[in-house]
């Protein structure tokens, strides 16, 4: 039995992949499987893996029809057979001693889940973005829940590095989970909010269920960001995926025995996902509306529930720059401020290259 299984999603990541499995037959730690979950992707992704497959007896391949990377992840959850558990996004890589770094911080801390730092590289430009400004292994029950609230808002850090880092505090690919606790917990990824937030769901779930935490300050991924078309197309399905995402967040939050914990951290998600949604919906380029007609339905929405309320409620200070100037014309019901302040941000977006 290998002590980690790596679990990694595929769909249309030719450009990408080889530099993904590259990353991990060449790990430091050798007692690994790879599980490659085929989520019937349409490339040549099939090629190049199947040349990893024929020359390392460690990867595992599983072809199965899309249905999305929670779905994948979760076909790969049932095939493992290791005693940890990693999630690692094909289009990314890991540092070479990853697997080392996550492995012996849980023999040195014997912790329920293992928590590292990563890189975010965009333009090919590393960054480092650590979560924690120290390392620690807890069980303190409080401090834990303090994470689980991060998970939601990443203002509520109970001990950040940088406040506005949100890399690496509720997604899968920087962390090793106990296969057993997943199981026998039935723990799985969420795929009714499509594709989005089902990671930092899974993780809030997960730490339902530890007694202890450790958190190593050491970089083990590279995060890849692309931005352009993905981050300004249209997308049509937008606001029900934000609909799905509070509707989840709130039933994980009914869960707990103390509900306030979770409140603020939830306004300054539903904020967040807010000023996401300007720029894949309500400003977009094809979404085939007139300006008018945007900032007509967007002036509807602030009036509706949850935005209206977090709105008014969220701890402002907390916030991102951007999101607080969206959250400050929102409060004053200016619609034209929220697109003139978002033009403004895609101006000084293009002007540095992002």
């Amino acid at each position: 039995m290998p002590k980690i299984s790596i679990i990694v999603p595929i769909y249309n990541v030719e450009k990408y992949i080889a530099q993904c499995l590259d990353s991990l037959i060449t790990q430091t730690f050798r007692d690994i499987e790879i599980i490659l979950v085929d989520d019937g992707t349409p490339d040549n992704s099939a090629e190049i893996y199947k040349k990893y497959e024929d020359k390392d007896s460690r990867i595992k391949v599983i072809k199965k029809r899309n249905a999305g990377v929670a779905e994948a992840r979760n076909t790969g959850i049932e095939h493992a057979i290791g005693e940890w558990l990693m999630f690692i996004d094909s289009d990314d890589w890991m540092e070479k001693d990853g697997c080392e770094i996550l492995y012996k911080a849980y023999e040195t801390s014997r912790a329920d889940l293992v928590v590292a730092d990563a890189y975010t590289v965009i333009n090919g430009t590393k960054h480092l973005k650590r979560i924690f400004k120290e390392e620690f292994v807890t069980e303190d029950i409080d401090f834990i829940k303090q994470y689980q609230a991060a998970c939601i808002g990443y203002g509520y850090n109970p001990l950040p590095a940088d406040k506005e880092n949100v890399t690496g505090l509720g997604s899968p690919w920087n962390k090793l989970y106990c296969r057993k606790i997943i199981v026998e917990n039935g723990l799985r990824f969420d795929s009714y909010v499509r594709g989005i937030y089902d990671d930092n769901l899974f993780t809030l779930y997960y730490l339902n269920k530890v007694r202890k935490v450790a958190y190593v300050s050491v970089p083990v991924y590279n995060y890849r960001i692309v931005y352009g078309s993905l981050t300004q197309s249209y997308k049509a399905d937008t606001l029900d995926i934000s609909r799905r995402i509070f509707e989840r967040i709130k039933s994980f939050i009914d869960t707990q025995d103390d509900k306030k914990v979770f409140e603020k951290p939830f306004y300054m998600y539903i904020v967040r996902r807010f000023s996401a949604e300007l720029g894949v919906y309500y400003f977009s380029k094809n979404n085939g509306k007139t300006l008018r007609e945007n900032l007509r339905e967007l002036k509807n929405m602030i009036h509706q529930e949850p935005y209206c309320t977090a709105i008014k409620e969220v701890e402002s200070g907390k916030l991102m720059k951007q999101q607080k100037l969206t959250c400050w014309t929102a409060r004053l019901n200016s619609p034209i401020g929220i697109w003139l302040t978002f033009k403004v941000r895609r101006k000084i977006k293009a002007w540095m290259g992002l």
